[in-house]
Parts: structure tokens; C-alpha cells; sequence
């Protein structure tokens, strides 16, 4: 005869039942513990043995939340750069256009040796030139938008030699993109190896203006009219096209700032799903919980006396 005889009769000793009782005793007091955590903490996994799975998943999204606020902040950083790089660039063509109508007008009057007007013209220059300067050496946080990532505090000297270096800043904003956030001195206001659009280097544009119209002759006043004026206006081209580009940028800068906040609102509801807990159903649990360890403990309490139970 082969197999289990199940007519014999099966015995439950007082150990077996003692034993049996209190393993069933300790995991209802652990349920209430773990609920009991849960709804303290308000998380639904508290430890890496609650639920390892669900705890891979909430690192992830803990990571993913990460990554889309620190693209969020460095996309506002960016715009901050970036509407003070345009700011100042509009203050520059400002001053600009103010050189370039009093350029324009020089007049056959002027030309015959009206000195007090050229000399209003030949101030204007040079405030121009030291407005630009400043507006050269914008600074931004205590660090000076245009001198690139080579010179933290100053883009020009005050003869207005760039002092710069390196290529303009750049912010990441999503994986594997960045954005400039301002650009070069050079790209705006020039140096001496860019003399045809050299704003206010010792050899500029404004530089020899100034110098032709404080030279006061017939002739240094027609080339300040003529070839200076060209110049003038070739440098004011550039400056606004970089005006374009920073505008362009700051319009990137904004889609990817409201991407990047998009983002981490996602991940962060995606990772409140993940890891809150349901207070009420919690809550609902643990009462349920409580009601059957009471029943556990009563049922417990009257077994024999001389049951194993009651000594443990």
C-alpha cells in the first residue's frame, strides 16, 4: 500500500497549536507595525523589503525628478542671462543710432569750420564710448556677461581692449542640449582684429571718428561723414544681428524651461503615485487589522490552562 493513510486520524499537540498561535500573533503585530509606519511616514514603502520592485521604480523616479528640476533651474538661470544680454544690447543700439544721426548730422555749414558743433558731435562720441564700455562690462551675478568663460569679472579695460576669453557660457537644459546664454564681447562691440567693425578699441570705429572730428579739418570731417559713417553702420548691422541670435536664444531658452518644469510635474505626480500611501485605506486596514488581533489574543486567552500557550 503506497500513499498517505488518510483515515488515520490527524493530532494537534498543545506545542504544535502554541507554536501555530504565536507565529500567527507575531505577523499580525508586524501588518499593524507596517501600517502603522505607513501612515506616520504617509509613504507606502518605507524599506527595500516592503516592495524591492516598486523601490527600483521610486529611485528612478526620484533620479527623473532630479534631472527635470536641475534642467528647470539652469533654463531660468539662462533666461535671467539672457534678458540682461538683450537688455543690453538694445541700451547699445540705443547708443548707437544717437552716433549715428549725430554723424549724419555734419553738415556743409559744420564742414566750413563751425566749431562748436563739431565739438557737441566730438562729445557725443566720446560719451558713447564710455557708455559703451559699460554696457560692455554688464555683469550678471558679479560675473561679466560678454567676456565669455575666460575672464569672470571684466570683458573690456578702459581703453577698451577685450579681456576676455574662451567662447560665451552655455546652459544644459534637456539631455545631451545646450544653450548659450549670452555671447562675446568680440561678436557685439569687436576688437582690433576685427577693425571694420571695432566699435570702441584704441583704433575703433567711435576711436577714429572722435579723432577725425577733433582734428577739425575739412577734409577729417568729410571722412568722418563718409568712411566713418559706413563703418558705423556695418558695426550697428552686426550688433543687430546678434541682437537677433540673443532673441532667438531667449525664446529656446523659454520652451525649454517650460519643458523641463513640465517634466519634473510629471515625474513627481508619476512618483507620488508610486510611493504615497492611501491614508484612508491605511487606515481602513489597520482598524481591520487591530480587530483581528483582538479576536487572535481573546481566542488565545481561553484555550486550557494547562495549555502550552498560556506560558509563552
Amino acid at each position: 500500500m503506497s500513499g498517505l493513510d488518510t483515515s488515520m486520524p490527524v493530532v494537534v499537540t498543545p506545542s504544535v497549536l502554541a507554536t501555530s498561535m504565536v507565529s500567527g500573533l507575531t505577523a499580525d503585530q508586524a501588518a499593524m507595525a507596517k501600517l502603522e509606519t505607513q501612515i506616520s511616514t504617509g509613504y507606502a514603502v518605507n524599506k527595500p523589503s516592503d516592495n524591492p520592485a516598486q523601490v527600483a521604480n521610486i529611485l528612478q523616479l526620484e533620479a527623473g525628478v532630479t534631472r527635470a528640476n536641475q534642467y528647470a533651474t539652469n533654463a531660468q538661470d539662462g533666461m535671467s542671462w539672457l534678458s540682461l544680454a538683450n537688455s543690453t544690447v538694445s541700451s547699445t543700439m540705443n547708443v548707437l543710432q544717437q552716433v549715428q544721426s549725430a554723424v549724419l548730422s555734419i553738415t556743409g555749414d559744420q564742414l566750413s569750420g563751425r566749431t562748436s558743433a563739431v565739438a557737441g558731435i566730438t562729445n557725443v562720441v566720446t560719451g558713447a564710448i564710455r557708455q559703451l564700455i559699460d554696457l560692455a562690462n554688464t555683469q550678471y551675478a558679479g560675473q561679466a556677461i560678454f567676456s565669455g568663460t575666460g575672464n569672470a569679472t571684466q570683458a573690456y579695460d578702459a581703453n577698451g581692449n577685450y579681456v576676455g576669453a574662451g567662447q560665451a557660457p552655455t546652459r544644459t537644459v534637456a539631455p545631451s542640449t545646450t544653450v548659450s546664454v549670452s555671447v562675446t564681447g568680440p561678436q557685439i562691440f569687436g576688437t582690433p582684429s576685427t577693425a571694420t567693425t571695432d566699435l570702441i578699441g584704441p583704433t575703433g570705429v567711435l576711436q577714429t571718428i572722435r579723432a577725425q572730428l577733433q582734428k577739425g579739418t575739412a577734409t577729417s570731417l568729410h571722412t568722418a561723414a563718409t568712411t566713418g559713417l559706413t563703418k558705423l553702420q556695418k558695426a550697428i548691422g552686426v550688433v543687430e544681428a546678434k541682437a537677433g541670435q540673443l532673441g532667438a536664444d531667449q525664446q529656446a531658452m523659454q520652451g525649454f524651461a517650460n519643458q523641463a518644469t513640465a517634466s519634473a510635474t510629471a515625474l513627481q505626480q508619476e512618483l507620488g503615485d508610486a510611493q504615497d500611501v492611501n491614508l484612508a485605506q491605511a487606515m481602513t486596514n489597520l482598524q481591520l487589522q487591530q480587530t483581528s488581533y483582538q479576536a487572535a489574543l481573546y481566542v488565545t486567552s481561553q484555550l486550557k490552562t494547562d495549555s502550552l500557550v498560556n506560558y509563552l
